[in-house]
């Protein structure tokens, strides 16, 4: 959803303790939310809601929208940085078992997976491949939700996720619900079009194929994805987008960047293309590396990176 600025008291709305007081929904103020991000680091939302349903999210957006107040919805926090001054409007979290429900259709020669937004998309894959679903099993080591998946089309070798997506339904800023599907859908690069609303659920088109023969693939996948990310810690977050035919890892490599550090942040010394970040750490000293990693691989190879963590 597109933030927008904050009023200067949203407080003021309801006379209340918060602008949400009147709706009869859980709002909590000041939510540290370097735990809810696996690099535990930045500050505070102002706002921070775990709505039990559809209609008590409708609720949230429609009065932030009223108070022109920044909504942000926050799923498995593996790419979000946050800053260090914190969010200043509403993050949203569906973690409710309303938004992570997870239904297989096996019965024809094709299938489907119906999934909740929050739903975590190891979770989604274990599921299809357990019902003999086939499509989905390389996205095994993907960390996150869905949700995150679809909005940022989570891929790798094995093909996008966007490439089964039949149908999403998308909240509005509104708090109106509607169904994409076809020519209304686009997906790229680690891209999509959902970035304009709240994406709620999701339908997956798979194919029936022998559940060992998918164990097995999946397994295989999970084995590789893993040798290729570091381990042992959860303060590590990929850094930057491959480039079109080239890894960004050997890009990063190439331009001598492993081993650099700002702050607490630190370019990882074997798996170049995660940032690992120390105790006491900052959203800054995660932010000025992904700068100074960029700009020294401008300069000496020509190349510009996108970065993977959403700040």
């Amino acid at each position: 959803m597109t933030e927008s600025s904050a009023v200067d008291d949203p407080r003021r709305h309801s006379g209340g303790a918060t602008p949400f007081d009147d709706l009869g929904l859980a709002v909590g103020s000041g939510e540290p939310l370097a735990a809810h991000t696996w690099l535990g680091v930045g500050g505070a939302a102002r706002f921070f809601c775990e709505p039990v349903d559809c209609e008590a999210l409708a609720r949230l957006v429609r009065r932030c929208q009223e108070l022109a107040l920044s909504v942000r919805v926050i799923g498995g926090g593996s790419n979000v940085l946050v800053p260090d001054g914190g969010f200043p409007g509403l993050v949203v979290r569906l973690s409710a078992p309303a938004f992570c429900g997870i239904e297989v259709d096996s019965a024809g020669a094709t299938g489907a997976v119906d999934a909740g937004a929050g739903a975590k998309l190891v979770h989604v894959v274990a599921a299809a491949v357990q019902a003999g679903l086939a499509g989905i099993e390389t996205l095994v080591a993907v960390p996150g939700t869905i949700g995150g998946a679809l909005v940022g089309n989570a891929g790798g070798r094995g093909g996008d996720i966007g490439d089964r997506v039949r149908r999403v339904t998308v909240m509005l800023p509104d708090g109106t619900v509607e169904e994409r599907e076809g020519d209304r859908l686009a997906f790229g690069s680690r891209w999509s079009n959902l970035d304009d609303g709240i994406v709620v659920a999701c339908r997956l088109e798979l194919e029936v194929e022998s559940p060992q023969q998918l164990t097995k693939r999946m397994q295989k996948q999970w084995i590789v994805e893993r040798a290729e990310q570091p381990s042992g810690s959860r303060s590590v977050a990929l850094l930057f987008k491959d480039p079109l035919g080239v890894s960004a890892e050997s890009i990063i490599a190439q331009a001598g960047c492993r081993g650099l550090r700002v702050g607490g942040a630190t370019v990882h010394s074997t798996h170049a293309n995660y940032v690992a970040v120390q105790p006491g750490s900052s959203s800054n000293d995660v932010r000025g590396l992904v700068e100074l990693v960029r700009g020294q691989v401008r300069q000496r190879l020509g190349v510009e990176l996108t970065p993977h963590i959403e700040p």
